[in-house]
């Protein structure tokens, strides 16, 4: 016993400080392991056979996993680090969330591996493999606990050497934030994508397959572009999941980039994690797996409000930087417009966003720049894919006036008018049908799909469409027709809107699509599991996915003069751009479908966090003053654009007030 303990004495200070660390951190780690396994099991199974989620057992596993983190949190910080312990630091709680998150990646990792590569599937080689996962993951939990999270008020023993101290000089750096933001994006993404895969099809994302892999001539009822990049995509990974894989994809990296514009304006780690709350929040990862261009229009413009944040962090200079944002982002914008028929409205208010970031005084020729080069990408693109797809012509406008006058007119009216436009007589008995079957039926809208007396295989060879006489016997119904009957016109389109605003009768879009082709399997235990994490949202919360709570959202947005904070002009765009787009459905709304809104309430997500992130970070600053001397108080500005950041000062970043004062002066 003499010779161990003269041995102790003997080491240095900090390596008997580890040795405790690690056997109090190796004790709160069993029994959260422990806890875990039994919260798990009592959840799941219970004592008389059947938990309380018995049938949810990806619920049962997630809240037994939240109770062991507790036991880790509270274990670690007031016993293995109690040395350390202070105030609770909203930077511990998201390094500790964070790191946790990674553990849970790396102890699955090995698994998966061996089950996907190796193709090992007994329990000795699940379990070999999910010990050498958790054995990683504790060492980087007790490495990134030790070194970043479980840090406040702790000093060193002035006998440790300079060498020795701890190494969170480096992971304390500001180059290495943004890093781990995209480490945590990628981990974000590919969980995401897991779910989804290989993505998540409607019918019109079978359409689009099917043109894709050239079954079906390509047509212009659903944006060609969408169907020639998915037909490049296949062609070059050989796998139809490559296009939800890219959606996600962009979806997560404009969330990280999201993350470091709002981390280099705050100058808050705390707060750029908050930023991943975004792409996570039920009402938007609900259909980032789903192929539909709705998802690609709402990517393609947050992209460009994330490049539009993050050139407003760039230093002064830097020409070239700024006229490679400006093209990427006017990319962005072309392929929005080109991938939905009404994005331009909600285009228009993002592009301004775009270059008063990057020049805060454009000048007349940048904007002319600007536009002329945002028309040559679009007609460019377009030229482009028609001429590599050759798209056929189905005239969908013609579905807008059909939905009009089956709705507007009787049947006999709209016997007499067809006569009157030239109709041939089966058009005309089939348009008369498809007014008597919605007024019987009852039927708002949609009266192609719902009401019209297709032939059967109608959409076999081509898919919808109308011939260019029907399509313009429609028109010139609507042009005879419409004029006179303004009232009743009128009174039609304000139903159809309201029904939009207030109902919304699609929340989730599963995997389980009766036509989707077989080589299209979704894992049912993830579908199931997203399900039921936003359905559970979207009972409790319905407004979220109503377009009248995003068209409220818009409007304050828009209309409010002046937001406090540094992305007042940002918030009131980002509003305009919700309500041009909304506004655009009221004479075109074909049904009520809360994928209609997904870009007004993924604008509005952002700005609503923004606006937190605002509100946060002028709190912080008003804290500061109030605890900082007379002298220093007299220079603090309670502002969030003045507030100085921690992290920026001590790196030689200019601190979030004074670069905005160098931004509003310019």
């Amino acid at each position: 016993m003499l010779r161990p303990t003269a041995w102790m004495r003997r080491s240095p200070v900090w390596m008997r400080s580890v040795r405790r660390e690690v056997a109090a951190f190796g004790t709160v780690g069993a029994l959260a392991f422990v806890v875990e396994t039994a919260s798990f099991n009592l959840l799941a199974f219970g004592p008389p056979g059947e938990g309380l989620l018995h049938a949810v057992p990806a619920g049962a596993s997630a809240l037994a996993t939240v109770l062991a983190m507790l036991v880790g949190w509270f274990g670690n910080r007031h016993w293995t680090y109690r040395d350390r312990k202070g105030p609770v630091d909203p930077r511990e709680v998201a390094w500790f969330v964070g790191v946790n998150l990674v553990g849970l990646v790396i102890t699955a990792a090995p698994v998966y591996v061996a089950h996907r590569l190796s193709g090992s599937s007994s329990a000795l080689s699940d379990n070999a493999a999910r010990l050498t996962g958790w054995a990683a993951a504790t060492f980087v939990r007790f490495t990134v606990y030790r070194e970043l999270v479980f840090t406040s008020h702790r000093e060193d023993p002035p006998d440790v050497a300079a060498s020795s101290r701890r190494g969170s000089g480096v992971w304390r750096d500001d180059r290495l934030w943004p890093g781990f933001l995209a480490l945590t994006a990628a981990v974000c993404g590919y969980l995401v994508s897991t779910v989804f895969h290989p993505g998540f099809l409607t019918a019109d994302s079978v359409e689009q397959l099917l043109q894709a892999e050239g079954t079906r001539p390509v047509t212009d009822w659903h944006p060609p572009v969408m169907a020639l990049l998915w037909r490049v995509l296949i062609h070059t990974t050989g796998a139809l999941s490559a296009m939800a894989a890219l959606q996600t994809a962009v979806l997560w990296g404009t969330v990280w980039v999201l993350a470091v514009a709002l981390w280099k304006r705050t100058g808050s780690r705390p707060l750029s994690l908050l930023m991943f709350g975004f792409g996570l929040a039920p009402h938007i990862a609900n259909f980032t797996g789903v192929v539909w261009k709705d998802v690609h229009l709402a990517y393609a413009l947050l992209a460009v409000c994330a490049i539009a944040l993050l050139a407003r962090e760039l230093p002064p200079g830097h020409d070239r930087a700024r006229w490679a944002l400006l093209v990427l982002g006017l990319l962005f914008t072309a392929y929005a417009i080109l991938v939905r028929k009404n994005a331009l409205p909600a285009a228009l208010p993002v592009l301004p966003m775009l270059v008063l970031a990057l020049w805060p005084a454009p000048g007349r020729r940048r904007w002319l720049i600007t536009a002329g080069s945002l028309l040559a990408f679009t007609a460019a693109g377009s030229v482009a894919v028609s001429s590599l797809t050759h798209p056929m012509a189905v005239r969908q406008y013609a579905q807008i006036p059909l939905d009009d006058l089956t709705h507007v007119l009787t049947p006999r009216e709209v016997r007499s008018a067809a006569g009157q436009a030239g109709a041939t007589p089966s058009f005309r008995d089939d348009l008369v049908e498809t007014a008597r079957t919605c007024r019987t039926k009852g039927i708002l809208w949609d009266a192609y799909f719902t009401c019209y007396p297709h032939r059967p295989g109608y959409r076999d060879t081509v898919g919808p469409h109308f011939t260019a006489d029907e399509a313009d016997v429609l028109v010139r119904m609507w042009v005879q027709q419409m004029p006179g009957r303004a009232s009743g016109y009128a009174e039609y389109r304000a139903r159809t809107f309201t029904r939009l605003l207030f109902e919304g009768n699609l929340r989730y879009a599963g995997g389980t699509f009766g036509g989707t082709p077989k080589n299209v399997r979704v894992d049912p235990a993830l579908d199931a599991l997203m399900r039921s994490y936003v359905t559970g949202l979207a009972r409790d919360v319905p407004w979220l996915f109503q377009a009248w709570f995003w068209l409220a959202v818009a409007l304050v947005l828009t209309l409010r003069p002046r937001w406090p904070g540094p992305w007042s002009r940002e918030l009131r765009l980002l509003g305009l751009s919700s309500v041009l787009y909304i506004t655009c459905y009221l004479p075109t709304a074909p049904q009520a479908n809360y994928r209609y809104v997904y870009w007004p309430a993924s604008a509005g997500t952002l700005a609503l966090i923004l606006i937190a992130a605002a509100a946060l970070t002028r709190r912080r600053a008003l804290r500061a003053a109030e605890q900082a001397p007379d002298g220093a108080a007299a220079d603090a500005s309670p502002t969030p654009s003045d507030s100085p950041s921690a992290a920026g000062v001590g790196n030689g970043r200019p601190a979030a007030g004074s670069r905005l004062r160098k931004r509003e002066a310019a």
